[in-house]
This record gives C-alpha cells, sequence and structure tokens, in this order.
C-alpha cells in the first residue's frame, strides 16, 4: 500500500481510538444512579479492540499473543493527538470567522419584545 494512505489510515484510526478512550472516560466519570453505562462502555470497548486490530492489519505485523498491544495502543495514540494537534489551526480560524459573522449580524425584531415594552 502508498506510504501516505498508510500514515493517513493510521492517523484516523489513532484518532478513533482516542476518541473512544475519552469516551469511555467520560461514561466511568459521569456515573450517577441512573446511567447504566455498561453496554455503552462494552461496545466501545470492542471498538478500540477493532482499532487497534486494523492499525496492525493496515501495519503488516502479525497478530500473535507475543505482539505488544500497548506499545501499538501508544503509538497510535500519539499519532491521533499529533494530527489533532495539526488541524486545531484551522478550526480555531473557522471558529473565529463563525464569531465575527455572528457579531456583526443584526438581531431580528421580535413582536414579543415589542409587546413587553408596550406593557
Amino acid at each position: 500500500m502508498n506510504d501516505i494512505l498508510v500514515d493517513v489510515l493510521l492517523s484516523i484510526f489513532g484518532g478513533f481510538i482516542l476518541t473512544t478512550i475519552s469516551l469511555i472516560i467520560f461514561q466511568v466519570v459521569s456515573y450517577h444512579p441512573y446511567s447504566r453505562p455498561i453496554v455503552p462502555i462494552f461496545f466501545q470497548s470492542i471498538s478500540v479492540f477493532l482499532g487497534l486490530v486494523i492499525i496492525i492489519l493496515i501495519d503488516g505485523k502479525e497478530i500473535s499473543i507475543s505482539s505488544q498491544w500497548t506499545s501499538i495502543l501508544e503509538s497510535s495514540l500519539i499519532l491521533g493527538i499529533t494530527d489533532i494537534m495539526r488541524i486545531l489551526p484551522l478550526f480555531y480560524v473557522l471558529m473565529l470567522y463563525f464569531l465575527f459573522i455572528a457579531s456583526i449580524r443584526t438581531p431580528l425584531e421580535s413582536p414579543l419584545l415589542e409587546l413587553l415594552e408596550s406593557e
């Protein structure tokens, strides 16, 4: 496979695993008596495992008991974090643009406000 395509796929799956682990942490931290986080945490854990398997298959390494899953998970998370940090300035520029557009827009006149002022 093309090296650039492999890097892009590894970045995508690394970001996916990072997001899924963040959701698992959110489910655990936001526990309250009425929540049932067992099923979402189970499926999120399966998706992290499947993401790891896909990364191993893309990388071309053999899946075995002796393969170091933690080092693969660590490298994919680092790759996901660095790629998210590379994309963030673009999102900051877009956010500033939309905030600027929202700040120069004039608010619409509401008939309910006119009724409130007339009383």
